[in-house]
C-alpha cells in the first residue's frame, strides 16, 4: 500500500503540473474564408436591421415597405443571433459597427421619407441582398469550418426570400430593378 501511494502521489503531481504548464486546451483556429464571412455577414446584418428599422417605423410611404422593413429586420435580427453565437463559440472576433459603405447608405436613407424612403430602399435591399447572397453561396461552396457552413446554410433560404419578396415589391412599387454589369437584372 505504502508503495503504490508513493508511485500515485508523484505521477498526480506531475499530472497537475502538466496541465498548468500546457495552458488550457482551445479549438483550432478557424480559416480566414470563414472568419471573413462571419464578419461581413454581422456587419450586413447590423445595416439591414437599421435600415429596416427606418422602413418599419413608416419612414417608407407604402405599406409593402413598412412590412417587409419589419419582416426584414426580425429576421436579420435572428440571423445575426445565430451567427454571433457561432463566432463566440468559435472565438472570432466581430466588428463593433456596419462598414463605411454601409453607413454611408444609412446616412443616405436617413434623409429620405414617404415615396422617396420607398424608391431608394428597393434598389438598396436588391443590392444588398445580391451581396450577401454571393457571399453566403461562397462560404458553402469553401468554407471550412462546419458550424460556419451550416449557418450558411441555415440563412441562404432567409436571404433569398427576402431577394425574391424585393422584386415583387419593384413590381408593385414600379421601382427599377438595377441591371449587373453583365446586363442583366439582379437574380
Amino acid at each position: 500500500m505504502r508503495l503504490l501511494r508513493n508511485i500515485c502521489v508523484p505521477v498526480a503531481a506531475l499530472a497537475v503540473a502538466l496541465l498548468t504548464t500546457a495552458g488550457p486546451v482551445t479549438a483550432a483556429p478557424v480559416a480566414p474564408q470563414d472568419a471573413a464571412y462571419l464578419a461581413g455577414a454581422h456587419q450586413a446584418n447590423l445595416a439591414e436591421i437599421a435600415v429596416n428599422n427606418l422602413a418599419a417605423t413608416h419612414q417608407g410611404a407604402s405599406t409593402v415597405v413598412v412590412q417587409l422593413g419589419a419582416e426584414f429586420k426580425h429576421d436579420h435580427q435572428q440571423l445575426d443571433d445565430a451567427l454571433q453565437a457561432v463566432a463566440q463559440q468559435q472565438g472570432v472576433p466581430l466588428p463593433g459597427q456596419m462598414n463605411s459603405d454601409q453607413q454611408v447608405d444609412l446616412q443616405h436613407m436617413l434623409q429620405l421619407n414617404g415615396a422617396l424612403f420607398d424608391q431608394a430602399w428597393v434598389p438598396s435591399q436588391l443590392k444588398a441582398h445580391e451581396a450577401a447572397m454571393a457571399a453566403t453561396e461562397a462560404e458553402i461552396a469553401k468554407g471550412q469550418d462546419p458550424a460556419v457552413v451550416q449557418l450558411a446554410k441555415d440563412a441562404l433560404p432567409v436571404i433569398a426570400k427576402h431577394h425574391e419578396q424585393l422584386i415583387a415589391a419593384a413590381a408593385q412599387l414600379n421601382v427599377q430593378i438595377p441591371v449587373t454589369p453583365a446586363g442583366t437584372a439582379p437574380r
